[in-house]
């Protein structure tokens, strides 16, 4: 009973709290936005990079003879059996390997700047908050952000700086498994760290996740499958009526940033309360 009142007390607070900020809500909502756009500006960008030099890849190797006459014939007359260029697919795996670490580059430090802003809104949001204790809750959550993401960061940097010989080797991606078992663990109590209260101070941070994401875990999760619930409405609405009905596609689309928005500070308020238990 007692973990129901919390759930539903920070569910109800949450709405509270959006219909007395309601500019700060918008703000936050129209961030949201932004950030979604950025960021599916920047795949389309970088994502047609990668088209591109794939297949330049896959055109050279389609116009090569590949088979065993050809193959044999071109070994007893010293020739290279990937054609007359054989470094191109070497330039162009290269190619792709920088256009998608550069992607990542991105991608990561947008997505530590938008957390460490987002949820410090938030949490102001949330609550009464001085500018210069806002400002110091955002430098706290930006070096949060940074140290966890910066661990996903190295693995998938270090996944794709690999020489081409070892590109088609499937079994360098078994040492990568454990990290990728760990990743959802990480990004569970990097949630928890960014949602604690500005009061507490960045040495005491550990500590605090560690308790509260372990300790009163279930808390936490409760609150993360009702804010899945959330999302998982509109994007079954969108799915149904992509191409069917346009109000309800408009009000989907709106209805998964709110999803998003809401699910911020609910956890803010879920992990402030626990913080009080």
């Amino acid at each position: 009973m007692k973990n129901k009142n919390i759930i539903l007390n920070s569910f109800l607070k949450s709405f509270a709290d959006i219909w007395k900020n309601k500019s700060a809500f918008l703000l936050l909502f129209i961030l949201q936005i932004l950030f979604f756009w950025s960021l599916f500006s920047t795949s389309v960008k970088y994502q047609t990079r990668i088209l591109e030099d794939s297949q330049a890849i896959s055109d050279y190797l389609s116009r090569q003879k590949l088979d065993e006459i050809s193959i044999a014939q071109n070994v007893m007359q010293q020739k290279d059996i990937l054609g007359e260029d054989p470094l191109l697919i070497g330039r162009h795996f290269n190619e792709i390997a920088k256009n998608f670490r550069a992607y990542l580059a991105i991608f990561f430090i947008s997505l530590a700047a938008f957390l460490s802003f987002a949820w410090s809104w938030a949490n102001k949001l949330t609550g009464k908050m001085k500018f210069n204790e806002l400002n110091r809750l955002f430098t706290r959550n930006l070096v949060i952000a940074l140290l966890y993401l910066t661990l996903m960061f190295l693995f998938f940097y270090s996944l794709f700086n690999i020489p081409i010989a070892q590109a088609a080797d499937v079994g360098i991606f078994a040492k990568y498994v454990p990290f990728l078992i760990a990743a959802p663990i990480m990004a569970y109590f990097m949630l928890v760290s960014l949602s604690l209260p500005y009061s507490i101070r960045l040495n005491k941070i550990l500590q605090r996740t560690l308790s509260i994401g372990i300790k009163k875990a279930h808390y936490v999760l409760s609150a993360h499958f009702i804010n899945i619930i959330l999302l998982a409405i509109p994007i079954i609405l969108l799915y149904y009526f992509f191409e069917e009905n346009l109000p309800i596609l408009i009000l989907s689309l709106a209805a998964i940033v709110f999803s998003f928005v809401f699910g911020k500070i609910f956890m803010v308020n879920i992990v402030e309360k626990l913080g009080n238990l």
